[in-house]
């Protein structure tokens, strides 16, 4: 068995229970795990502000936690705040995007970490986006015109029947240019090319003077595919995706039954 150095999370679905906490059983495995040096890191598609619970929660502020936002577009020390990684979608790239895509009558959500801008001031998600994740919304229809910075990932929303049928165009679109991954149903997930929860975890040893080998990575979509399959153990939650479940070490419990305590409890017994 490897030894384990670092602990990284996605969090909706993987850490976070669907009543939106976390278990009592997975905070006090993650609490003994950092509490013996091991380092945990949330790497999740979440803008930078989304992650104000997890980080209380488990006190990653005083045990030197990491996180990897947008997907893995941007690695921060928790401890210091510092940007360790930024990669970005260039403004030009990005408002030629959403030309492209305008036909297909999507709904966008674009942030640049204090604002958030989407086409629709009703939907679910673009209000889960802003309220969840203490951005100000901004209605606007025109973005391919008026943004004015260079987002981390263009996040876009249909019913998941539209998404599916509109995927392989907007593939088409991203080329080679774009990243484009299913994070929900719900959610297809545009970054620059090469962005994606690995890449996160490079930066991320990096830092922490880690191998990859000694990681343990848990998720449960698809744009946890890349860290499940890279990371020294890869570990899918038992209410993940099954391409997810394929690929994995070790497929656990779900989010809301300790799947992650009962690994980790597991492994350091």
């Amino acid at each position: 068995m490897k030894e384990i150095k670092l602990i990284a999370l996605d969090c909706d679905g993987t850490l976070i229970a669907d009543n939106r906490t976390i278990t009592l059983a997975t905070k006090e495995a993650l609490m003994k795990a950092q509490e013996v040096g091991i380092k945990v890191a949330l790497v999740s598609g979440r803008p930078r502000t989304g992650f104000k619970f997890e980080i209380e929660e488990l006190d990653l502020q005083y045990h030197h936690g990491l996180i990897g936002a947008y997907n893995g577009g941007m690695v921060i020390d928790i401890e210091t705040d510092e940007v360790l990684y930024k990669q970005s979608i260039a403004q030009s790239d990005a408002k030629e995007f959403l030309r492209k895509i305008a036909h297909l009558n999507l709904i966008h959500i674009v942030d640049n970490g204090t604002d958030l801008y989407a086409n629709d001031a009703d939907n679910q998600y673009v209000i889960h986006e802003y309220r969840d994740h203490g951005l100000n919304f901004n209605l606007t229809h025109d973005l391919h015109d008026t943004l004015d910075f260079d987002p981390m990932k263009i996040l876009l929303t249909a019913d998941p029947k539209r998404i599916d049928e509109v995927n392989e165009e907007i593939l088409s679109i991203c080329g080679s240019q774009f990243g484009a991954i299913r994070s929900t149903p719900f959610y297809l997930e545009i970054t620059a090319f090469g962005v994606n929860k690995s890449s996160a975890l490079d930066h991320i040893c990096k830092s922490a003077g880690i191998e990859k080998e000694n990681v343990i990575a848990f998720g449960d979509q698809l744009n946890d595919m890349e860290m499940i399959r890279d990371a020294g153990i890869g570990v899918a939650m038992g209410n993940a995706h099954p391409d997810l479940k394929q690929i994995a070490d070790i497929v656990t419990d779900d989010n809301n039954s300790d799947g992650i305590a009962k690994v980790l409890e597991g492994i350091f017994q």
